[in-house]
């Protein structure tokens, strides 16, 4: 999606279109390959966008995506995350534009490769290979092969006829197209698949020069390239160490990489088990003299390791575990979002150690990432610069808030009198002098008389 419609809005419309290659959809695949790896949010979301495929879609003719969120019953976090998902695993390509209706979002579906190029994909097999683990992706690689003689294949002869050998063509007709043709060419508008980059500083030919004295020909290195420098990216493994993990991978009968048992030894050497933070390290992070320099440190300790090698001494620390989640969130940021390898270090940190939660939420995770990509954070310094301003303007609007209360508690408050009491207290006056000597006098007269002492007329 481009980055100005990266949001998900329910206001905007959207109408949901296929690939050419749409009548390929395999839905025993898409089951059985793809859900373990996209989640039920996008799971969820292909379906309810494929209910509303129709042949001969219009730009007109368009629903609000609010109706999706009802139809899923589901948040904008989890639409947007459903969508991303589909979108990085190829399900989805998705397009926009504005006109006079408003804001438009046009989802193409896409159909699901065989289960031979699932996983023969180096991002999807990774995926796949971390969710299901060890033993089912063995079983899914069987279910790829199931209709193969396999070992037998190679002692076949192929003879099989080309197509001239079946059937007789004109060349006139071949060099010169009848009309039909192209201008039913014409109609149909060609696709062009996006291809996944991967941007790496891995030194390639530093690998090829240490692996030069094993039986492994530059040939099959290459046609392996893309799978080892995503390895490389995602957990940091320098040259010399991939080549000793190739090498162990390498099949001794053929002299081949096997790059499904190369994907299976990084996952097991990769996985670091939980373990309790250790005395030595607790009184190292107490023995920290000045903020600044711990922060200095957290951000050289950031550029060094790969994010999930970061994150698995993070979890280590903490006393948890990366799991198969954690793992497919950084894959995301870092090829999806393309934030830096740094970023996503000082965004893991943040998420596990300062705000001690367990583990990586995706919507949670997400939404930083969002808020971080629109406010222009390219660096690690840049991250932890961003995380101090969000700190200060949360203590600034708390202080502002005690303030205000404390204010309204120790405030005076000072009510109007109504008018009758302020004129009775105008009625109640002191006695005058003369006045107190008529009244003993008075009092003296009924004493000496023995009238009562309301008779005044005496």
């Amino acid at each position: 999606m481009t980055k100005s419609k990266s949001i998900f809005d329910p206001g905007a419309g959207y109408i949901v279109t296929a690939s050419h290659q749409w009548s390929n959809f395999n839905e025993n695949v898409f089951e059985l390959f793809y859900q373990p790896i996209l989640g039920t949010a996008a799971f969820a979301m292909f379906h309810a966008l494929r209910t509303q495929l129709n042949e001969k879609p219009a730009i007109s003719d368009r629903h609000l995506q609010s109706q999706l969120l009802v139809q899923l019953n589901a948040g904008l976090q989890t639409a947007e995350e459903g969508i991303q998902r589909l979108e990085a695993t190829g399900m989805l390509r998705t397009f926009t534009q504005t006109d006079q209706l408003g804001d438009l979002f046009v989802y193409e579906l896409q159909p699901t490769l065989t289960p031979a190029e699932f996983i023969n994909d180096n991002l999807l097999s990774i995926l796949l290979l971390e969710a299901v683990g060890e033993a089912r992706f063995k079983e899914l690689g069987e279910f790829a092969n199931r209709f193969a003689l396999g070992s037998h294949q190679v002692t076949l002869k192929e003879i099989t006829h080309n197509f001239f050998d079946a059937f007789h063509v004109n060349d006139q007709r071949i060099t010169h197209l009848p009309t039909e043709i192209t201008t039913t060419r014409k109609k149909i508008v060609s696709e062009k698949k996006p291809k996944k980059v991967v941007n790496v500083d891995f030194d390639w030919p530093t690998l090829v020069q240490l692996l030069k004295g094993q039986p492994i020909t530059e040939k099959d290195l290459s046609s392996n390239r893309d799978l080892i420098e995503v390895e490389h990216q995602l957990y940091g493994i320098d040259e010399p160490t991939m080549a000793r993990l190739i090498t162990q991978s390498t099949d001794l009968t053929t002299s081949k990489i096997r790059p499904q048992r190369l994907k299976q030894i990084i996952a097991g050497k990769y996985r670091v088990d939980a373990k309790q933070p250790g005395k030595e390290k607790v009184s190292e992070e107490k023995g920290t003299v000045t903020l600044s320099q711990e922060e200095q440190q957290l951000i050289e300790t950031c550029k060094y390791y790969a994010p999930v090698t970061f994150l698995q001494q993070l979890k280590q620390q903490m006393g948890g575990f990366v799991t198969s989640g954690e793992r497919a969130i950084i894959r995301n940021l870092i090829q999806e979002q393309q934030l830096d390898a740094g970023v996503v270090n000082i965004l893991s940190w943040y998420v596990i150690a300062s705000l001690k939660r367990p583990t990586l939420q995706a919507n949670y995770v997400n939404a930083i990432a969002n808020n971080w990509m629109r406010a222009g954070v390219a660096t690690a310094e840049e991250a932890l610069a961003h995380i101090h301003e969000f700190n200060d303007q949360k203590a600034q609007k708390r202080t502002s808030r005690q303030t205000n209360y404390y204010r309204r508690q120790t405030t005076t408050v000072r009510e109007k009198m109504p008018a009758w009491a302020n004129e009775d207290e105008q009625q109640i006056k002191k006695p005058t002098p003369e006045q107190l000597e008529r009244l003993r006098q008075r009092l003296a007269r009924r004493k000496k008389s023995g009238g009562p002492e309301g008779d005044e007329s005496k």
